[in-house]
């Protein structure tokens, strides 16, 4: 009966949006059933007693599923894309990364070019891999439900917060350019110093969830 249960759960949420909202309303709904249920029979109900008395406790659930629909959220599908896309940026920052080392090497030894020829070819190498990383950090979707209030209608409080989380990654980036350059010439570390850009991903990262633990 459990899978009827479940199929009955199913039909419920047929016309749901596929969110994580819906996804964590529909397993809670079943929990609760299949609790209901159990209680049902060790009341000495029969199974299709306990099944009608379980599904009798549901009601009407065409307004919850009108509520889910108006919600503005990421679907499964949309954050397993920008999962991945978030992944392929990287990816391809980090390889050109590389990949600009290993043209100076190239550049000097197999083509005999100069030094400055090899840095400036590398420099632009790197300049399109950091551009990459900065476009990807800050042009992820900001996933958020219709019933939150505009950006308008948040309070001082609020403003002043986000526009600071703004200023603060702002400053960041610009600090890990500055780093990355001084870090290179001054040490000649241009073999290692674009790993600079990933600990600066990962600093944005932890800053945002101080800001979102300080919210919450």
């Amino acid at each position: 009966m459990y899978d009827e249960l479940r199929k009955r759960v199913e039909e419920l949420f047929m016309d749901a949006p596929k969110t994580v909202k819906a996804q964590e309303l529909k397993e809670e709904l079943t929990a609760n059933l299949i609790e209901k249920y159990d209680d049902l029979i060790k009341a000495g109900k029969s199974e299709e007693e306990a099944l009608k008395g379980a599904m009798a406790g549901v009601g009407d659930f065409s307004s919850l599923i009108a509520s889910l629909k108006e919600q503005y959220e990421p679907t499964y599908e949309e954050l397993k894309r920008e999962s991945q896309r978030s992944a392929l940026f990287i990816s391809v920052a980090v390889g050109l990364y590389i990949f600009g080392v290993a043209l100076l090497i190239l550049l000097a030894e197999v083509f005999g070019a100069d030094g400055v020829v090899g840095l400036v070819a590398m420099l632009t190498v790197d300049a399109v891999a950091t551009g990459l990383l900065i476009y990807n950090a800050n042009s992820r979707p900001r996933y958020l439900r219709k019933d939150k209030p505009e950006e308008e209608d948040w309070s001082p409080a609020d403003r002043e917060r986000n526009n600071l989380l703004r200023s603060v990654k702002s400053i960041l980036w610009t600090l890990i350019v500055v780093v990355y350059f001084l870090v290179s010439f001054i040490f000649s570390a241009w073999a290692f110093s674009w790993i600079i850009f990933i600990i600066g991903v990962a600093l944005e990262k932890i800053v945002v969830l101080v800001f979102q633990l300080k919210e919450r």
